[in-house]
């Protein structure tokens, strides 16, 4: 029999074997950042993972909202009150034989990362990006974070080896929808567009705060059903993401994106997510 080598999470909680979600993908998972404690839109995160524990018929650790918060700010503390931390929440399910589920019992950890300062990268920062060949079909629920995230760390793989800092995912039709953590954002002729989800994009909570600050400013996001499949004729390219914030790309497959005039609401943006 293969040895089998237990796994150390944060609450010193030791598993004896490798768990479901690792095996089969069977769990979800939903990192959020932490803001002096504080969970940076801890409702939306909230119903991300309830809505994943329907789906997927997996009990939740907690029977409150407020619990998961508690249990958050605990771990917070634990870790010496950091203005900055990353915290992931993992539930997976406990028992079942090969892809056939036993029941809806979970199990889950914490993982809380202490970030050096803000992670959000001003707008006249450096983010390389670029497009990879790596395709990302569909899933059949977009709006789970699943476990299985090949597809993502391909698209990683594919940016360091082109000395990018990140890179974007293909649809089927060869449209580019999403980078290896992001949502996108383009702009053309001072507009500015985002793939459909249906084209096999995971909806971002980030995304939707983007799409509502500019609306708040007279500026419509326009959904794109059919992503192009370069970027190459856009003015400025945006990332979103719910630890991140929102990112300015200055170097679109190896050439320099000069500064528009819409890159100055990168910064207004992100100083909106922390309530300053």
């Amino acid at each position: 029999m293969p040895k089998l080598i237990p796994l150390k999470v944060l609450d010193n909680h030791r598993l004896t074997d490798l768990h479901r979600g690792i095996r089969y993908g069977d769990g979800f998972f939903d990192t959020a950042l932490l803001f002096k404690g504080r969970p940076i839109w801890a409702r939306e995160h909230l119903n991300r993972l309830v809505y994943a524990s329907e789906v997927m018929d997996l009990e939740l650790p907690w029977n409150h909202h407020e619990d998961w918060e508690r249990l958050v700010l605990e771990a917070w503390m634990n870790h010496g009150k950091p203005d900055f931390a990353r915290i992931r929440t993992s539930i997976w399910r406990q028992q079942g034989k090969g892809y056939q589920p036993g029941g809806s019992t979970n199990d889950w950890c914490f993982e809380l990362d202490v970030l050096e300062g803000c992670p959000f990268l001003k707008s006249e920062g450096v983010l390389r990006l670029g497009p990879s060949d790596i395709v990302k079909c569909p899933p059949v629920l977009p709006d789970i974070k699943s476990m299985s995230a090949l597809p993502y760390i391909l698209a990683e793989l594919f940016a360091l080896k082109n000395g990018w800092d990140d890179a974007l995912l293909r649809a089927p039709n060869g449209g580019l929808i999403e980078s290896s953590r992001s949502n996108l954002f383009y702009w053309k002729q001072g507009r500015c567009y985002t793939p459909d989800l249906r084209s096999g994009c995971l909806p971002g909570i980030c995304a939707n705060y983007l799409m509502e600050f500019l609306s708040n400013r007279g500026q419509q996001v326009e959904i794109v059903q059919a992503p192009p499949a370069d970027l190459n004729d856009c003015t400025s390219i945006w990332l979103t993401n719910s630890i991140r914030g929102v990112q300015r790309v200055s170097h679109w497959n190896g050439l320099e994106l000069p500064r528009q005039p819409e890159d100055d609401w990168v910064d207004e943006a992100n100083r909106g997510i922390l309530g300053s």
